[in-house]
């Protein structure tokens, strides 16, 4: 850990220094929130006992700081890992730090423990921190899906994979800078990717009336579609020519709109909040085989590259 310090110090307190931060501003946040709650019911009620969604107007500084803590895991896993190797090579100090090892697989598995425990530790506290101030933030909903990502095991398993990528891509560029920018466009695919891929983890199906949008849950809605008055599911295409025809036909007859029994009703499709759980299980693993397999992707390279 000592050597791991003096190697990657500046790394390290940055990473340590801007997660325990976020998770301190998360916190606050959460406890503000909260304290604004306890006095409804007084005199001196704060106008966020009124709505469902209480605090859009006084805390909006919300998604901006959870944009920030989703982009944490990253860039933590980008600066702790390539370093690693990258920085031995690029310095010609794997000449001799490889050698004195004994085995250069035990000499990555000393180098990557500290910061792999760095980055754990910090991105645990940084996902309570997120999830309380969720909970805060909407105390009368079901978290469900909210910030997929940003808060809970995701952001940590996220964190944990994006660390392994970097220790591979520093070790087979063998250069800080390049491994860095190569490495961020890949956590950004991997970003996206887990977007795309996630109802693919459980099948979707027709949400309930109460996790449509605008209610207390927070499913992951994927597509919507329209039911006809005699129960019929359509696509979005053809229920939207249906109600431009509806209108148009009202126009005509001089109504100032349709009757709403006559028209098409939206009818979403996605997975439902209480399943969150089990997406949350699937996606670990599978984000726990890929680290298992990028690991000995990093340890194959390092055995086989030369320490130049």
């Amino acid at each position: 850990m000592r050597l791991a310090w003096r190697l990657q110090r500046w790394e390290m307190a940055f990473v340590v220094i801007g997660g325990l931060g976020l998770a301190a501003m998360a916190l606050w946040q959460a406890f503000d929130m909260r304290s604004m709650l306890t006095g409804c019911g007084t005199a001196s009620a704060a106008p966020a006992c009124e709505f469902v969604y209480p605090f859009q107007e006084s805390h909006g500084s919300f998604f901006l700081l959870m944009q920030l803590i989703g982009l944490t895991p990253f860039l933590a896993g980008l600066l702790l890992g390539v370093p690693i190797v990258a920085r031995e090579i690029e310095h010609r100090t794997a000449l001799i730090a490889w050698p004195l090892a004994g085995a250069r697989s035990r000499w990555l598995a000393l180098r990557t423990a500290p910061a792999l425990i760095i980055g754990v530790v910090v991105l645990t506290v940084l996902a309570v921190a997120a999830d309380l101030m969720a909970q805060a933030y909407l105390p009368k909903s079901d978290l469900g899906f909210l910030h997929h990502g940003s808060r809970g095991v995701p952001l940590v398993m996220r964190g944990v994979i994006a660390l392994v990528l970097a220790v591979v891509m520093g070790a087979l560029i063998g250069r800080v800078l390049p491994a860095l920018l190569v490495g961020l466009a890949l956590c950004i695919g991997l970003s996206i990717g887990l977007g795309m891929v996630r109802e693919r983890w459980v099948s979707s199906s027709q949400l309930s009336v109460a996790e449509e949008p605008g209610g207390l849950m927070n499913p992951a809605t994927s597509e919507v579609r329209y039911r006809t008055p005699d129960g019929e599911i359509i696509s979005a295409q053809e229920g939207e020519i249906i109600v431009s025809a509806a209108y148009e036909a009202a126009a005509e007859a001089g109504e100032p709109e349709p009757g709403p029994d006559t028209l098409p009703q939206p009818a979403y499709y996605g997975i439902a909040s209480a399943r969150y759980p089990e997406v949350v299980l699937r996606e670990s693993l599978a984000l726990g085989a890929a680290t298992f397999g990028l690991t000995g992707a990093a340890v194959l390279l390092v055995r086989r590259r030369r320490p130049e």
